[in-house]
């Protein structure tokens, strides 16, 4: 109850004080502490951290990298599927809300329908015959 009560001024942005929070901060990375659960925190009053989160370009390639394993390994044939894989499963990869992800992949929307297509023809082909290691069609 006084954690609620108690209000703190915000003087960096509201990304790294929320980072700070769940040592997830690049200083609390550094001292090994120990990091908390995003979905342990309470966001009152319709708080979108989401809105605050911004990415850099290097942030931006890596998650759309992360994305698209996520599309192969787990054989997502399509966007409703992704959305609802990552609301079970993105914060066990380490993903944003599906907000930012969607940010992200509006700029690259053909590549990622190369992969859902990719998986939609495997899908209804059927092609048990790509060793799954090395991407090389066996015999």
């Amino acid at each position: 109850d006084k954690s609620v009560a108690k209000v703190q001024i915000v003087v960096q942005s509201m990304e790294n004080m929320y980072l700070y929070l769940t040592h997830e901060s690049k200083d609390a990375i550094a001292k090994n502490k120990h990091k908390y659960s995003k979905h342990d925190i309470t966001l009152l009053n319709n708080f979108d951290i989401d809105r605050y989160i911004t990415l850099d370009v290097e942030d931006k390639d890596d998650m759309l990298n992360d994305v698209c394993d996520l599309i192969d390994d787990h054989n997502l044939a399509n966007m409703r599927e992704l959305r609802r894989f990552l609301k079970a499963h993105g914060s066990e990869y380490g993903m944003p809300g599906i907000k930012v992800v969607n940010s992200v992949l509006r700029a690259h929307t053909g590549l990622i329908r190369l992969y859902f297509d990719a998986v939609y023809q495997e899908r209804k082909y059927g092609r048990g015959d790509i060793n799954k290691e090395t991407g090389e069609i066996q015999d």
